[in-house]
């Protein structure tokens, strides 16, 4: 199981607002980025992303900052996971080999069960808020 270092950074960001209650005042993502020791370049992609899918709101400007678009029990694991997983799929099995695909495929059913793995994984997720990853 492997989740890429874009959905840890942005799982970083969602619960370090949660937590400082920044859903009605904004945190600049510098801030944020110095105080996780992760690289701002990086991370402002990823707020990017999160504010056009209304999950964070962005202000720029000398005042600006980012927020939670709504209440971290609003905010949905497995959607966020969904979001930034670019490949489309969590776990991976079965990969082509330098363009390739695998000449067992028809014989293995490795692929068929990190699916139904990656399905049960999700569905906990699903139902999980980011609230509920607060300690």
């Amino acid at each position: 199981m492997h989740l890429t270092l874009r959905t840890d950074y942005a799982f970083r960001v969602l619960i370090h607002l949660a937590r400082h209650g920044h859903t009605q005042n904004r945190m600049t993502v510098r801030h944020i980025a110095e105080r996780h020791n992760v690289s701002h370049n990086h991370l402002v992609k990823v707020v990017n992303d999160l504010c056009h899918h209304g999950i964070l709101v962005g202000t720029r400007g000398r005042n600006g900052g980012v927020r939670l678009a709504r209440s971290p029990k609003d905010i949905n694991v497995g959607h966020v996971i969904r979001l930034m997983e670019t490949e489309g799929e969590v776990m991976t099995g079965c990969a082509p080999l330098q363009g390739r695909p695998c000449i067992l495929a028809d014989a293995c059913r490795l692929r068929h069960l990190t699916r139904q793995a990656t399905d049960a994984f999700m569905a906990v997720l699903n139902g999980m808020s980011v609230h509920d990853l607060l300690s």
